[in-house]
């Protein structure tokens, strides 16, 4: 060790004191003199040393109490005094006491050093001692020993206190500041202190913890509330780190003394997070809030007992501001059963009641509600729809219902429906007069078989008794294809019979009364046997021949000898220009006297010859009377046109009549799956009796409007009611056997430009026909009165890109003006005169052409002739024979299906059946809230309706294609629109499955479950 000592001087060369030096001098002498009493400090020991450095006096307590007596001991100096004191420490001035000489000499260097700070030292027995020097009065030096030992320890405690105090703050896991009241100087700060603020806290330097604070004026409000209450709990205070970020603190304030200083502990709770969990809880609410202010469906929270909590604008602008919840209720006893039933079962949906809506008119409102926990209390949040819309969509469709079936009932002809368990639907008057002997059996669900068998047994037809069970096997075959026959009853009646099957398996079945006809049919059979005798025995030369097709229906003896004996009256003729006038003027005036022309004889020679001839109806048909030289096959042959312009003309009628009731049919598709759909889940859901009662009578009935409406649909054909595959060739040879005579005989050169081998088209031959019919005739009275070149070609071929079949009629006429143009395929627009047309002819054309999923244009310049141009797709299938199973599809669970529908109703309701088949289900109202489903997830199966404002199912199916073409696979439709051609066309390329409405819930889970297997 080593000690800062300054060299002892001598007594005599010591330089004078000053006065003040010499006071203290003599009061530290008396002192000392004072402490050599026992009586006056025993504790305090001194050594008094001359100018020599020799003892002159001490007491025993400088030497630790051991006491020595005067004039007995040798004269001793400082070192040996020194020497003595230091046997009774083991530690002096921080250091180990040494018995050496060395050590001795620097600890007495040490002690008698002045103007230094005093030594402390222990002695073995733990005492302290406090070691001073001062010089003496006159000369010399006095070495003081003073007992400190109390003083000591209460220091070492109070170290010991303040180091406790920095272990507990230093590992407490809250930070905690000591802070001086006045300065605001940080008089401690703990290390989670440090950490929280981000930086080291220097003890030496002077830090004010306000510097932190993002508002210093907290702490001196902090400071105000402590002074009067001692203590502040959960103060949030912010503060700033070290590196600029804010953290949030929750502090507690307590007043205290530190180092004797009023000073204030702060102990600190980082709740930052708490913090941002709250701004997000405000943002979070914030959201909901304005979301539900921007919900278009009326949504309000109340108490219990009425009071409004919220109500969003749309339910304000619907009730407007009542002050209490029962005033919107016409019934206020309505509001009691909805509450009642919500504290029941906490919730309630479709609870539909009257209301009142903010200009007080009434409305019919759908209730959906939920009972919950808010802020303690239980409080009601509903949603309301107003369903007028619906209520009176089923008005009109109980009407529509009514009206179809007074229509039916007012029909002239019997009429039944049977569905395809062959168990009458229903069934008119007319056709339960006609069955008047088994009307009684005549109801609605008996089986067709029973029925007849009954007819049978009852003698309504002459059926032998061991002959029945043939019988029916033949009429077993009359339900399941479309036929015409005649039946007798056994009372003499006579019946014309029709069975139409309908797309849903069953069949209509139509009865016409034609006894009378029977009757005069008879009576002019006998009529004929009369006149045949008579002309048999007649010299004159008299034939009859069928109008249509020229066959000799008789001639007399006398023709033949005069013709030979020919099939048909064509065969006479030399000169067709002739015949073309003759024909011409029968037609026009019903007769023709001494029509002159050239004729054929029986060897092949060319006679002249005069013709009278009469245009007479026989049986039913047309028929040519002529004598002499028999030119009735050109009669015949215009009749025959002129009878199939007017079938044709009937038939667009029809077809029109038809159109009309397509859609009305097609309109009541989507209310009708809605109740039809309902009132099945009713009856699969309710446990009550009745009520299933009442669902399955309502269940029956909307199957029985489903299938009316699917029949008229059927009779309204709108879609090939023979679809076969059909060659284009055969086609046009079928049209121009009706319309080629015409066309020649008015001069107008028929040509063909016919591609061979084309592939057959899917379609039905007889309405190809009729297109290229119409088509031709409209050609040639485009010719009738024009001066130019009279030519129709006819072309067929494959379109190079679409690989179509075309078939092109194109003619040499005047062309169609343009103002006109835009027109020509509208129903009942025409150009002709009245009485020479219909306006239904091209409609007609279009109508059909769009059913076999065709397209049919017009090309025309004024002057230039027009070319009408069909183009049909080529056929890649075969006729299947496959019948719907009636086995319930397979439950799945855990399968996800997106539902797309515009109509809300309709969507709940595929949405409901599918979820009891276990799918769990998303609806969506419209094509761009289906995209964002899809962006979020993906589904099992996607059922998409075709026609919904904005964003179509065709615009779906193509975004889907675009960005999530995995999904394709699993879209279908669900639609009442496959009559438009835009929707037909759309299926036929997309080769999506669909299902047409109205959708009975079997129907849809078979056609789902497929959806599924075809996937798997």
């Amino acid at each position: 060790m080593s000690f800062d000592l300054i060299p002892k001087q001598r007594a005599c060369n010591h330089p004078p004191r000053s006065r003040r030096r010499d006071v203290a001098a003599l009061r530290i002498e008396e002192t000392i003199m004072r402490a050599g009493d026992p009586a006056v400090n025993v504790r305090t020991g001194y050594a008094l040393f001359d100018s020599d450095d020799m003892l002159v006096d001490a007491n025993a307590e400088i030497f630790g109490g051991i006491a020595q007596p005067r004039g007995e001991q040798p004269p001793m100096d400082v070192l040996a005094a020194v020497a003595r004191v230091l046997r009774q420490f083991a530690s002096f001035d921080g250091l180990v006491v040494e018995q050496t000489d060395d050590f001795v000499r620097r600890a007495a260097l040490r002690w008698r050093q002045p103007n230094v700070p005093p030594i402390e030292a222990q002695t073995f027995d733990g005492a302290w001692k406090l070691l001073t020097s001062h010089p003496r009065l006159g000369t010399g030096i006095a070495l003081i020993s003073t007992d400190i030992t109390e003083m000591k320890l209460a220091q070492i405690a109070h170290l010991n206190s303040a180091e406790i105090f920095r272990c507990i703050t230093d590992s407490h896991p809250l930070p905690v500041w000591v802070v001086d009241e006045e300065s605001k100087q940080i008089l401690y700060e703990s290390l989670d202190g440090s950490h929280l603020l981000g930086r080291k806290w220097q003890p030496q330097q002077q830090q004010r913890l306000t510097d932190h604070f993002v508002n210093p004026d907290e702490f001196d409000q902090a400071c105000r509330h402590v002074h009067g209450n001692d203590i502040l709990r959960d103060c949030e205070i912010e503060m700033q780190r070290e590196d600029g970020s804010n953290v949030w603190c929750s502090t507690n304030w307590r007043r205290s003394v530190f180092r004797s200083r009023p000073s204030l502990v702060i102990g600190v709770l980082d709740i930052t997070e708490r913090k941002k969990a709250e701004a997000a809880v405000r943002e979070a609410t914030s959201l909901m809030q304005r979301v539900l202010d921007a919900c278009p469906s009326p949504t309000r929270m109340s108490t219990i007992e009425g009071e409004t909590l919220y109500a969003n604008p749309a339910s304000r602008e619907l009730y407007g501001d009542r002050p209490h919840i029962a005033d919107y209720y016409v019934n206020p006893a309505d509001r009691e059963i909805l509450v009642s039933t919500l504290l029941d079962k906490g919730s309630i949906d479709d609870f539909r009641v009257r209301q009142y809506c903010s200009d007080d008119t009434i409305f019919w409102g759908s209730l959906s509600a939920r009972l919950i926990d808010f802020q303690g209390k239980k409080v009601i949040v509903s949603n309301a729809t107003n369903i007028n819309a619906m209520i009176m969509a089923q008005q009109q469709t109980r009407q529509a219902n009514n009206r179809l079936t007074d229509a039916i009932e007012s029909l002239a002809e019997g009429f039944a429906l049977y569905d395809k368990d062959d168990c009458l639907v229903l069934a008119n008057s007319q056709y339960r007069k006609m069955h008047a002997i088994c009307a009684d059996v005549l109801v609605p669900g008996v089986n067709w078989f029973d029925f007849l068998r009954v007819t049978a047994e009852r003698s309504q037809f002459r059926v032998p008794g061991d002959k029945i069970d043939e019988w029916l096997a033949e009429r077993a075959r009359d339900r399941r294809e479309y036929r015409q026959q005649e039946f007798q009853h056994a009372d003499g009646g006579w019946f014309f019979v029709s069975n139409s099957p309908t797309r849903e398996g069953g069949f209509v079945v139509t009865r016409l009364d034609i006894t009378e006809r029977k009757r005069a049919e008879l009576a002019a059979k006998e009529a004929d046997d009369l006149v045949r005798r008579v002309l048999e025995a007649s010299p004159v030369s008299i034939q009859m021949t069928r109008a249509h097709d020229g066959k000799q229906l008789y001639s007399s003896p006398a023709t033949t000898r005069l013709l030979g004996d020919v099939v048909g009256a064509l065969d006479h003729f030399a000169s067709q220009a002739h015949r073309d006038e003759y024909v011409e003027r029968l037609l026009r005036d019903g007769a023709v006297d001494e029509f002159e022309t050239q004729l054929k004889r029986s060897d092949g020679q060319t006679f002249w010859c005069s013709i009278s001839s009469r245009l007479i109806d026989f049986h039913g048909e047309q028929v040519i009377v002529s004598h002499t030289h028999d030119l009735s096959d050109r009669i015949e042959l215009q009749k025959q046109v002129e009878h199939q312009r007017e079938k044709l003309h009937q038939n667009e009628k029809l077809s029109a009549l038809g159109g009309l009731l397509a859609g009305v049919a097609h309109e009541l598709n989507n209310p009708l799956s809605v109740v039809l759909g309902m009132s099945l889940t009713l009856k699969e859901t309710s446990v009550d009796a009745k009520t299933v009662e009442r669902a399955d009578k309502i269940s029956k009935a909307a199957e029985r409007c489903a299938r009316i409406v699917k029949t008229f649909l059927a009779m309204a054909r709108q879609q090939p009611t023979r679809a076969t595959n059909v060659s284009i060739d055969e086609v046009v040879s079928a049209a121009l056997e009706v319309v080629n005579y015409s066309i020649r005989s008015s001069d107008i050169q028929l040509m063909f430009d016919l591609e061979p081998d084309l592939p057959a088209i899917w379609g039905d031959p007889d309405q190809l026909s009729q297109v290229l019919i119409n088509l031709l005739v409209n050609a040639e009275h485009a010719l009738h009165h024009w001066e130019g070149p009279r030519k129709i070609l006819v072309s067929t071929g494959r379109h190079p890109e679409c690989g179509n079949i075309t078939i092109s009629v194109t003619d040499t006429g005047p062309g169609i003006a343009e103002e006109i143009l835009p027109r020509i395929f509208e129903p009942f627009f025409t150009t002709k005169e009245v009485g020479a047309g219909t306006g239904i002819g091209l409609s007609f054309c279009h109508r059909i052409i769009q059913a076999h999923q065709g397209t049919i244009e017009v090309e025309t310049m004024p002057g230039g002739g027009s070319t009408f141009v069909v183009s049909l797709p080529a056929s890649d299938r075969f006729v299947e024979t496959s019948g719907p199973s009636d086995d319930e599809p397979e439950n799945s669970a855990g399968l996800s299906c997106l539902v797309v529908d515009d109509e809300r109703e309709v969507a709940d309701l595929i949405a409901e059946v599918l979820m009891r088949d276990g799918f769990t289900v998303v609806v969506a109202r419209s094509g761009e809230e289906a995209l964002t489903q899809l962006r979020k997830r993906t589904f099992a199966v996607i059922l998409s309706d075709l026609k919904m404002p904005s964003m179509d199912g065709r615009r779906l199916y193509n975004y889907i294609a675009d960005y999530h073409p995995a999904e394709v696979d699993r879209l279908a439709f669900l639609t009442g629109d496959t009559i438009s051609p835009d929707a037909q066309v759309f299926l036929r390329a997309t080769k999506r499955p669909y299902l047409e409405k109205p959708v009975k819930p079997i129907e849809l889970r078979r056609f789902v479950s497929g959806l599924v297997v075809r996937q798997a």
